[in-house]
């Protein structure tokens, strides 16, 4: 069976997906499309799930270009066919025939494009990253290779809900000091603990940038086990690794 994965109608007519951890080769606690080389799974396991991706969305070998992700805010222009791995959480480019590739377990793959000048971007966006001004960053980048803001198109994947995201009181403090509009999207359920909504903060910042034209794939990564790999699920469980989700868009 081809690896099983979720579209979005606002990235037609690109070839993309937001894979699910269904029909790949790895085992458990892996099982079983794991796309992530640092994890604790078999490497060649790991490459073949990679393959399949390449093969599910008729990209040529060697045309999936993945991240060292950092949780960082730095984006890179992508302009070459074969890029060096570079060391960033987001990639924007005008190239033709790459696969942009983000890697996630609970945080936010989220795809850019615009139609107009053909110009795609793709980010890892988890709390860190978001903080630190990633969303901005990459809408930059595509405002620099000539992107309107009024055409630029962006679907969020699935990450995970708020309802499973708990924040302890430092952490909410630092986000609305940086950024106030975020104290909307904690709900106190303790003296120090918040629960976090990570996808309505990146809408605020979304729209604070001028990007109107948005769509929100609303699919918990924790909740949704038989679905999505979850770091924190894993955690909570004192699991021995996990595996990442790819969300993968084609240029």
């Amino acid at each position: 069976m081809s690896p099983h994965f979720i579209t979005s109608k606002l990235l037609e007519p690109k070839r993309h997906g937001f894979f699910t951890r269904k029909n790949g080769v790895s085992k458990i606690p892996f099982h079983s499309l794991n796309c992530g080389l640092n994890s604790r799974d078999d490497k060649t396991r790991v490459v073949k799930n990679r393959h399949l991706i390449e093969k599910t969305l008729g990209l040529e070998q060697g045309n999936l270009v993945f991240l060292n992700q950092k949780h960082t805010s730095r984006v890179v222009v992508l302009e070459n066919n074969y890029p060096p791995v570079f060391e960033a959480d987001g990639m924007v480019t005008q190239q033709k025939g790459l696969g942009l590739a983000i890697l996630t377990a609970d945080c936010q793959p989220i795809f850019f494009l615009d139609p107009r000048t053909g110009t795609t971007g793709a980010i890892h966006a988890g709390w860190k990253g978001t903080l630190k001004g990633v969303i901005r960053n990459v809408i930059g980048e595509m405002i620099s290779l000539g992107s309107d803001v009024k055409d630029i198109r962006v679907v969020v994947g699935p990450s995970i809900s708020k309802a499973n995201y708990e924040f302890g009181k430092d952490l909410r403090d630092e986000f609305v000091d940086n950024i106030p509009a975020s104290e909307t999207c904690f709900s106190q359920i303790s003296d120090q603990k918040y629960l976090f909504d990570l996808m309505g903060l990146s809408h605020i910042l979304l729209l604070k940038e001028g990007i109107k034209q948005v769509e929100f794939i609303a699919l918990c990564t924790y909740q949704n086990e038989s679905w999505f790999f979850s770091c924190r699920r894993s955690f909570h469980r004192k699991e021995p690794g996990f595996g990442l989700n790819a969300s993968v868009i084609v240029t």
